[in-house]
């Protein structure tokens, strides 16, 4: 039998801000994952088939959503999920967001369903994660001068040109050639190293990696696949 239960355990970040992690329903489960890896699913994969394992809210400063991810991916990781999908972000006020995931533990099986739910052949742009922030960021995609605010995304379709030249900072700056892959795999990027954390299970199949390269960051995928179900899309010029 599921038995739910409410708590709330408050963590001070070391920067001032307080974010508090709120375990909103919890299921007693025995699934544990043989890896760490915490799986983005599409809100168009049906969760019938996994193991609900906790819904959780992380609530904190608007400088840097990010953060709010990873505390409820280190809670949610530690009851036994390996997966989880976006159930809503709000603005309480105009310093503190809350962001809220249901969590599973999934099997093989479903993962591979969701894999073709995911975007492919894409080259998604992300402005920074600080919401507080009014300056754009400019940056340059075939020559063409583009900008994208905090709490933007724009996407580009690799299968419109055999390869694609983006560009930050001229030509002291950093310049990545993109082309799209047979197996569909996108890439996730921006200027400002949001989700820097290291090596992570990729959705899209074996480890996605969160590196800076100069002036452009190659964000996790899981993360910047969440980022997009509640950053604002910029219409394509």
């Amino acid at each position: 039998m599921k038995h739910f239960i409410l708590f709330s355990l408050c963590i001070w970040a070391s920067n001032s801000w307080s974010q508090t992690i709120t375990v909103l329903e919890v299921n007693d489960t025995l699934q544990q994952p043989k890896h760490q890896q915490f799986i983005y699913l599409s809100p168009t994969t049906a969760v019938n088939q996994a193991v609900f394992v906790a819904k959780i809210k992380a609530s904190g400063s608007l400088k840097n959503i990010s953060e709010l991810f990873d505390k409820i991916k280190g809670k949610a990781q530690a009851f036994g999920a390996n997966a989880f999908q976006f159930v809503a972000f709000t603005a309480q006020d105009p310093k503190l967001g809350e962001l809220t995931l249901n969590t599973y533990y999934a099997e093989d099986d479903l993962l591979d369903i969701n894999f073709e739910a995911l975007p492919k052949n894409k080259l998604v742009v992300f402005g920074t994660d600080n919401f507080l922030e009014t300056k754009t960021q400019s940056y340059k995609v075939q020559g063409q001068k583009q900008e994208i605010a905090s709490g933007q995304y724009q996407v580009y379709d690799l299968s419109l040109q055999d390869e694609l030249r983006l560009n930050k900072g001229g030509f002291t700056g950093m310049t990545l050639f993109l082309s799209k892959k047979t197996e569909g795999y996108c890439y996730f990027l921006n200027f400002g190293g949001i989700g820097l954390a290291g090596a992570a299970v990729n959705p899209y199949g074996g480890v996605g990696v969160s590196i800076t390269t100069g002036s452009i960051s190659h964000m996790e995928p899981n993360l910047a696949l969440l980022l997009m179900q509640f950053f604002k899309e910029k219409p394509s010029q």
